[in-house]
């Protein structure tokens, strides 16, 4: 997830941003709002979810279902009978079991990218099985476990949860008004140029909420899949379909590294966009160029992918995602 450039680091000095003060300076920073006042609602694309199979989305349905109480860290969700013929497949039909969780999970994490506070590795899958002669009954439990819950760390515990998500939701409404009877391109390139000014890309390998949304405003450091889930999560607020996308990109010195960025539907047409590494780290408190800053923005597939490989195989174990089809020139 390193920055791509041809340049050493700069030493960054990031602004000194109290958490509850973070709102008024985005409001400032926008010039001529148009209109104070939004009708647009938060959408959240489902574009992954369409690519699961009934038993993923079985397990999709019931955590955006249950998104709320599952802020708690401690909510169960009982999935019941519904996985019983799988199940009783041996254990060919707990992998399938397994397999369709994290199909689920990515896709649903992908598409709601707000999830910074639910530690996955603290979600267990348990089944409960009641024997009667040979009929045996399964019912199946997403639950905590072991775990005190399965918030993460440095959140803790539910009202802290509340506190965080209704500040990311006042910061994004108030985008979204003040952005009010703006073009689809105006809001898109006044988001990537704002992020690109006031974010900076996190190299100390520390900040463990470097790679979520709530860590991309709170902090202003950000690793790449930061970037992108900020992206999207602002584009939603202003009604723009947006995915973000998995895989690898060559840097400037020829290496291949893991990357994400986001596609942006515009027009009807997808396009390209890496916030990321339109934000590259300059040496020697260089001068991002107009050159630099649009470098990787709305670009088509015959630009884009020449240094960019899609990978939708998000993690082990689970559904070989296909990314939308990009236009082949620049938008």
């Amino acid at each position: 997830n390193e920055p791509t450039t041809s340049t050493e680091p700069q030493n960054n000095v990031i602004e000194n941003v109290e958490q509850q003060n973070i709102v008024e300076p985005i409001l400032n920073e926008i010039t001529n709002p148009q209109n104070n006042q939004t009708s647009q609602e938060v959408i959240s694309s489902t574009y992954y979810y369409g690519q699961l199979d009934d038993n993923a989305k079985i397990i999709y349905d019931a955590l955006k279902e249950n998104k709320e109480n599952m802020k708690t860290g401690t909510y169960k969700l009982d999935f019941g009978t519904q996985f019983n013929s799988i199940i009783n497949q041996g254990e060919e039909g707990k992998t399938k079991l397994n397999s369709a969780f994290q199909s689920a999970w990515n896709a649903f994490t992908y598409d709601y990218v707000d999830i910074f506070y639910i530690d996955s590795s603290k979600l267990v899958l348990t089944t409960n099985t009641t024997t009667i002669g040979e009929l045996s009954i399964n019912e199946v439990v997403l639950s905590k476990a072991e775990n005190a819950s399965y918030l993460t760390e440095d959140v803790g515990t539910s009202e802290e949860v509340k506190n965080r998500v209704k500040y990311l939701e006042d910061i994004r409404t108030k985008i979204s008004a003040q952005l009010n009877g703006y073009t689809e391109y105006e809001k898109i390139k006044f988001l990537h140029n704002w992020m690109i000014d006031k974010f900076t890309y996190d190299q100390s390998n520390s900040n463990p909420n470097a790679y979520n949304v709530y860590g991309a405003f709170s902090t202003r450091s950000v690793v790449c899949e930061g970037y992108s889930r900020a992206f999207k999560y602002i584009l939603d607020g202003l009604g723009i379909e947006s995915v973000i996308v998995s895989g690898t990109a060559t840097n400037s010195a020829g290496v291949e590294e893991p990357h994400m960025w986001n596609y942006v539907r515009i027009n009807e047409k997808w396009y390209a966009i890496d916030v990321t590494w339109d934000d590259p780290i300059i040496a020697d408190g260089g001068t991002l160029t107009e050159e630099m800053r649009y470098k990787y923005f709305l670009k088509g597939s015959n630009e884009f992918l020449t240094n960019h490989k899609e990978n939708g195989s998000v993690t082990e174990n689970s559904t070989q995602f296909i990314f939308p089809v990009l236009e082949k020139e620049n938008y």
